[in-house]
Parts: C-alpha cells; sequence; structure tokens
C-alpha cells in the first residue's frame, strides 16, 4: 500500500509539472504576441515611400455611347504610413482614382490630359486622404481615343 501512494504521489507531481510547462509556454507565447504587436505598430506608425497601381474612373467622358479607348491604370509614388501603404497594398482602401474627362484637351481623334504639375497631384492627394503626399505620377499623359472596331473578313 505504501508503494502504491509512493506512485499514486509521484505521478501527481509529474502532472503538476507538465502544467507548469504548459503555463510557462503559454505565458512565453503571450509574451512574444505582444511584442511582435507593439514591433508591427511601431514599424507602421513610420513614414513610407510606395509605388502603387491605381485604376482610373472616368467622368463626364466625351462622346457617350460609343467605345473609347482610354487609359486604364496609373502608377503613383506616394509617401505615407505605413498603415496606408498596408491598406492599399491588401485592398482594404479605396484604389480608384476618379478623373474629370471635361477638362481633357482635345487633338487630333483623341482627348489628352497631362499631369505634370503640382495642382493635379494635389487633387489626387484630397482623393486619397490628407496623410498622402503624391511624389510620381506614371504615365504623365492620360488619353482618350476612339476604340478601332475590329471587322472581319467572311471570305
Amino acid at each position: 500500500m505504501k508503494a502504491s501512494l509512493l506512485k499514486l504521489h509521484r505521478q501527481k507531481g509529474q502532472v503538476d509539472g507538465n502544467r507548469k510547462s504548459n503555463y510557462r509556454i503559454i505565458v512565453f507565447s503571450v509574451c512574444v504576441f505582444i511584442s511582435f504587436s507593439f514591433w508591427l505598430m511601431n514599424m507602421l506608425s513610420k513614414k513610407y515611400t510606395e509605388s502603387i497601381l491605381f485604376r482610373i474612373q472616368y467622368l463626364h467622358l466625351p462622346q457617350p455611347g460609343t467605345k473609347l479607348s482610354t487609359t486604364d491604370t496609373m502608377r503613383l509614388k506616394v509617401n505615407t504610413n505605413g498603415y496606408r501603404v498596408l491598406g492599399f497594398k491588401l485592398g482594404v482602401l479605396d484604389k480608384f482614382i476618379k478623373v474629370d474627362a471635361s477638362q481633357f484637351r482635345h487633338r487630333e481623334n483623341q482627348y489628352y490630359y497631362t499631369l505634370n504639375n503640382h495642382l493635379h497631384s494635389g487633387k489626387i492627394e484630397e482623393q486619397l486622404g490628407e496623410e498622402v503626399k503624391v511624389l510620381d505620377i506614371s504615365p504623365d499623359t492620360l488619353f482618350i481615343r476612339p476604340a478601332e472596331s475590329k471587322t472581319v473578313d467572311k471570305n
């Protein structure tokens, strides 16, 4: 009987040791998670310069009802905090730039709009938010052309 009580006492001690070991692992994991969270928040609060692709949404297109060939995307080099960059990259923040086509100039069966001065980057910055600074716009000229209709020979 003494031997069986001793075995029971040893087994109880091993269970307590496993619990202490599990508790230590959980505490260590929580500490690692908390430190990673603070590190991530610190890194995302800094300013970053990143090149991001945006889709263009045209307003007031000329010649409504006709098929037009347009520039669909523009690449913006922006300087902003990491939270916004992450939001743009993950698609959480809106990646559309609205461009008023009534401002385009007409020449030789096409419309064009040059985006090379600070006025245009200011308009784009208004759409992206107050913490975003636009450094570069590519392409610097947007075009709207009538779409070429393809005819198929039946011979």
